[in-house]
């Protein structure tokens, strides 16, 4: 007989965002299976100023569950200002959102 408290744990939580959260705007391909490629994106610096990153390419993209919500975790990389950065892209499908994770 196995003992359990009666949960499943379907999907484990990945735990905390390891990494500075920003909430950007993606411009974003769906396609008809219904997968999600990002493809530009807008951030917002300190300073205020909106710097627009072409051209992301995806590295990796994993499914990923923050408190039990399902987010799709790009690891990407882009040229920003002259030099190529790797980041983190997390959509949350349940919000429409994007957030940028550096």
């Amino acid at each position: 007989m196995p003992f359990g408290i009666g949960t499943k744990a379907e999907h484990p939580d990945s735990g905390m965002i390891q990494g500075t959260v920003k909430e950007v705007a993606v411009k974003c391909w769906f396609t008809v299976s219904g997968k999600s490629m990002p493809l530009m994106m807008k951030v917002r610096t300190e300073e205020e100023e909106i710097i627009k990153v072409d051209d992301i390419q995806v590295l990796t993209v994993d499914k990923q569950w923050y408190a039990g919500i399902m987010n799709v975790k790009y690891r990407c990389q882009a040229l920003v200002r002259g030099q190529m950065k790797e980041f983190i892209l997390l959509f949350c499908p349940e919000e429409c959102s994007w957030k940028l994770v550096i």
